[in-house]
């Protein structure tokens, strides 16, 4: 039983003082519609966080821009 699992749409607490890491690797299971040859299996992808305050101001700046698009087209 892996006990490191963390709800991704909550606030994630750290168990440890200390600054944040500037990278956050996670492991995503995607939404598997689909059956091939018997059994739904979970499928999973890993996925990159970077800590948005740890960029020079005007890549943040840009990030930020970039992610208001995207939420915007949805």
């Amino acid at each position: 039983m892996n006990d490191n699992v963390a709800n991704l749409y909550q606030p994630v607490f750290a168990s440890q003082v200390g600054p944040a890491p500037v990278v956050v690797r996670v492991v995503v299971t995607t939404n598997n519609d689909y059956v091939a040859g018997g059994m739904p299996q979970a499928q999973q992808k890993g996925e990159t966080y970077v800590l948005l305050s740890a960029l020079p101001r005007e890549l943040q700046d840009r990030v930020k821009t970039a992610v208001q698009a995207i939420i915007a087209g949805q």
